[in-house]
């Protein structure tokens, strides 16, 4: 731990010790210091007294990291680079989401090929991304393990899964993302820097099409897992076209009935400074809360899946609407299936040539919406003439669910308010993982 993290973490500590000193000793406090098993820094402190908990505080104490400060004054051909560096989980969705934003404010109009080719990108780093937590994050939970290498002794196969599946993946992220698999460096405003051969793509399809048995195998062990049997009505919020199973383009839609162009993202989500977390919190309205990423995406776009998907769904009991938060696991590994079979469509429909990215200067602001693996990621920009940016905003999934996590920790503890403290605390962490949630992204 650093020592901006255990200041952080100390500061958070002495605010909660003088919130929730209480005489009254029939009050149980759920409070871990530190959530195991995700990505960043967060604490829960929980208190129930009797059946209805009064205090409900996800504290997200990882330091902040100024990444909006920083941009600006940077070109608008630095912003994609940079941004890369707020996730080693989601680097393409913030370069991608990035280069959309600044494309719109400085009015570049990407070719087909191009859009093609950043979709792939993206659905390769999606799936990706649901694997490593699905095994290396939730299935420690279920197996009663601490950690996925205290696991490898018994289940060796685990890992080997892991790793076929992971491998194909991030070959496929380096080949369209420039030579890195991590933080690609070929994807710009524009186009991309190279397009690879079409001997080259065919190589990854085979590749993707050897581990489709191995994301069926996934979508079965992850239908087995275990939850509390919570479940609270919900708004799932994401963004959805007609033609595809949109991850990169379309308007901000919700299981409500709400639907507005991404241009419209500031008339109806707001952002609000938590005393307690290091990151905003994001309201629909200013009040709502809500829920993205993968359940969300399915909740709302589970016609649009990919036959072989949607076959595999139905076959182990997925049905919608879901409000379960914990099925956010079983929503990602149908996400597996549907996402590896889309790659292999997406590059067998591909008649790849050369392009080189034009790009004209202009003065300009625009934001876009994408879909991160964990859900709604909004990036915005103003450019001056030069191409220098003056302002920038990013909203991360997480701090979209920020609430959302917040009010199901209460409505579970309230259900399960009965069962040892231990137990209690055992599902309050499980419910955090649940939602695969990005701390480090939050405090960009």
């Amino acid at each position: 731990m650093s020592y901006w993290s255990y200041r952080s973490y100390r500061k958070a500590n002495n605010h909660i010790e003088k919130r929730f000193v209480s005489t009254q000793t029939k009050k149980k406090r759920i409070e871990v210091g530190y959530v195991a098993r995700v990505e960043g820094e967060a604490a829960i402190h929980v208190v129930v007294p009797g059946h209805e908990a009064e205090a409900v505080e996800l504290r997200i104490w990882e330091p902040p990291r100024f990444f909006e400060g920083f941009m600006v004054g940077r070109s608008y051909s630095e912003a994609p680079d940079i941004v890369a560096r707020i996730c080693g989980i989601c680097p393409v969705s913030h370069m991608s989401t990035a280069i959309r934003a600044l494309e719109k404010a400085m009015g570049v109009e990407p070719s087909p090929q191009t859009l093609l080719l950043r979709r792939l990108l993206a659905m390769s780093q999606l799936v990706s991304s649901h694997v490593v937590h699905l095994y290396a994050l939730a299935l420690p939970d279920y197996e009663g393990y601490p950690g996925l290498p205290a696991m490898l002794g018994k289940y060796p196969q685990v890992v080997q899964r892991l790793n076929r599946m992971r491998l194909p993946l991030n070959d496929l992220t380096r080949l369209v993302g420039g030579g890195r698999g991590l933080h690609p460096i070929g994807t710009v405003v524009g186009g991309f820097t190279r397009i690879p051969s079409r001997e080259q793509f065919r190589a990854s399809r085979d590749a993707l099409i050897a581990i489709r048995h191995d994301a069926v195998e996934t979508l079965k062990m992850v239908a087995d897992f275990e939850d509390p049997g919570f479940t609270q009505d919900r708004e799932f919020v994401c963004i959805r076209n007609e033609e595809v199973y949109a991850i990169e383009m379309g308007d901000i839609v919700s299981n409500r009935g709400m639907r507005i162009s991404e241009d419209d993202y500031y008339k109806k989500f707001f952002e609000f400074q938590m005393p307690y977390a290091n990151t905003k919190q994001t309201r629909l309205n200013q009040t709502d809360p809500i829920m993205v990423g993968a359940l969300a995406r399915l909740n709302i776009k589970y016609d649009q899946l990919l036959p072989e998907a949607k076959a595999l769904a139905e076959k182990v009991g997925f049905r919608t609407p879901d409000y379960n938060p914990f099925h956010n696991n079983l929503a990602q590994a149908i996400e597996i299936v549907h996402g590896i079979e889309d790659c292999i469509r997406m590059i067998e429909s591909l008649d790849p040539k050369d392009e080189k990215p034009f790009v004209r200067v202009r003065a300009g602001e625009g934001g876009a919406i994408t879909e991160a693996p964990r859900g709604l990621l909004h990036h915005f920009y103003a450019v001056n003439r030069r191409g220098v940016i003056e302002k920038a905003n990013i909203v991360t999934p997480t701090a979209h669910n920020f609430m959302m996590i917040e009010r199901d920790l209460r409505g579970m503890t309230e259900a399960i308010a009965e069962r040892p403290m231990k137990e209690i605390r055992r599902w309050c962490e499980m419910l955090i993982r649940a939602y695969d949630p990005c701390f480090s992204c939050s405090v960009h």
